[in-house]
């Protein structure tokens, strides 16, 4: 089932994709409803799915991590039918900070952080090539991250 969300559910949304630290009171006077409205729509929203979770954004530089890439990865033929168990299996890898599924010629896409070159090439030999499930790998070095808005 599909919510219909209002534009007040919008704003919500927005600015709390914004910061998830916003008090309900000015969560509320952002999106021009009282606080005991917003605070309703707020867990709708936590209950019905649309809110996931809320998360401390993490500078990795700033945690001892330097480098960031980004590595696909190509799933082998014999574990094709397993490539979504894969996922929490590299989520639980430290250095891990997202794991994506693709379409193409690439199946997973990993986001890792680093705290140098050579702990991102041990990531990669120890983690991608020696797993028997996993083939080809690249990756790509990020210089900059930036996070874009939320779909209206």
């Amino acid at each position: 089932m599909t919510l219909a969300l209002t534009d007040a559910d919008r704003t919500i949304l927005r600015e709390l994709a914004h910061d998830g630290r916003l008090s309900n009171k000015e969560l509320a006077c952002r999106a021009g409803i009282a606080p005991s409205t917003c605070h309703g729509r707020v867990r709708m929203l936590e209950d019905a799915g649309v809110i996931r979770g809320y998360r401390a954004d993490v500078d990795p530089r700033a945690a001892g991590a330097a480098i960031s890439a980004l590595i696909s990865v190509a799933v082998l033929n014999h574990a094709r039918s397993q490539v979504t168990e894969l996922v929490p299996v590299m989520q639980a890898i430290p250095g891990v900070q997202q794991v994506f599924l693709l379409g193409g010629d690439r199946d997973i896409l990993i986001h890792v952080a680093m705290a140098d070159v050579p702990a991102l090439r041990e990531f990669i030999r120890v983690h991608i090539g020696s797993h028997p499930d996993l083939g080809q790998s690249q990756t790509q070095l990020i210089f900059e991250h930036a996070i874009g808005a939320m779909p209206t």
